[in-house]
């Protein structure tokens, strides 16, 4: 028999609820977006690293999403797996409908392969003898003195293993918080990709839906995945209100602006990104951990036809169409 594992804290669910009543104040991280055309022409090898990992289409989702529908999924989000195996199979229920997947099954609905490894742990090291975490941090510190339990702040990488750091802690493992410093897990996968090593990601984004539904008071991550996830069940959500993602949350030619970074003319080199005087020892990086500190709770404004990023949306019959009535967005100073 599978061993029934409640992934989830705060009570029982109220009589006529959706969600526990503890759930009300957590917030929902919707995701982010890669714009591939201003990497690549900016030299940065994200698409090639995404792309030699089977992972590009994934950080092209941009789907509408519902915040009381991610805290009903997340409310009643359970580990069915054998855990003798280590086979994570989740189950939920949404709009009283019970689904249940694995991670072949969230591969499938991603686009993405679910092979490689399966590591999850934020405070330790792996326990793979052949990756040596000194080796590991050499690659993202190459002046930098590293040593095991060196604090790993992000403020000291360079410009494209910054932003590809803060697109681990924002679209891969979101977590509640700042993005000042690496863990472990963020060390671990970020060496994978620029190695075009396998990671497992449907594990690890169910490992980290875990986690997120275990807390007290963590946001809750993966709004536009979860709209992919019940899409593909069938559960159509009518008479909501749907969220969507803004400009702030697509990485394009402004993101490293907002890392406090500036691209200067090299004769020698051409274009590249340099931090402004003093950048390196700013300890809070402007506009990061702004999507966690957005007030998730209230709709989202759509972006105009004119405005929308180029990325597909198979998700929109999801809302029937009901998220076309509002085609408008504010454009706030210095938003991320």
């Amino acid at each position: 028999m599978p061993k029934t594992k409640h992934a989830s804290q705060g009570g029982r669910t109220p009589v006529g609820s959706r969600y526990k009543n503890s759930y009300t104040a957590r917030k929902v991280l919707c995701g982010r977006v890669v714009d591939f055309s201003y990497t690549t022409s900016d030299k940065f090898n994200f698409e090639q690293w995404f792309q030699a990992l089977g992972w590009r289409d994934y950080f092209q989702i941009n789907a509408p999403y519902n915040v009381e529908i991610v805290r009903e999924f997340y409310s009643n989000l359970t580990n069915v797996g054998y855990s003798c195996n280590d086979k994570l199979e989740l189950k939920t229920r949404v709009n009283t409908i019970v689904i249940k997947f694995d991670d072949q099954i969230l591969g499938n609905i991603l686009g993405v392969p679910n092979v490689g490894s399966k590591f999850f742990e934020t405070k330790k090291w792996s326990e793979d003898h052949e990756l040596v975490l000194e080796d590991c941090l050499r690659v993202f510190y190459p002046n930098e003195n590293v040593f095991g339990g060196m604090a790993k702040p992000t403020n000291l990488l360079s410009a494209e293993h910054r932003l590809l750091h803060h697109i681990t802690a924002t679209q891969i493992l979101p977590t509640s918080g700042g993005h000042e410093k690496m863990s472990y897990q963020d060390l671990y996968i970020m060496w994978h990709i620029v190695n075009g090593k396998p990671l497992n990601l449907p594990h690890l984004i169910m490992e980290n839906m875990v986690r997120a539904s275990s807390k007290v008071e963590d946001a809750f991550p993966y709004g536009m995945v979860i709209t992919k996830i019940i899409s593909h069940f069938g559960i159509v959500i009518r008479n909501e209100v749907p969220s969507r993602i803004d400009v702030g949350d697509i990485y394009n030619a402004s993101s490293p602006k907002r890392m406090r970074w500036k691209r200067v003319h090299n004769t020698n080199e051409g274009c590249v990104w340099l931090p402004n005087e003093g950048g390196r020892r700013r300890r809070r990086v402007e506009g990061e951990g702004a999507e966690e500190e957005r007030a998730a709770q209230l709709p989202r404004q759509a972006l105009t036809p004119q405005m929308q990023p180029r990325y597909s949306s198979s998700s929109n019959s999801y809302y029937g169409g009901f998220y076309g009535r509002n085609e408008k967005i504010a454009y706030q100073a210095g938003q991320p």
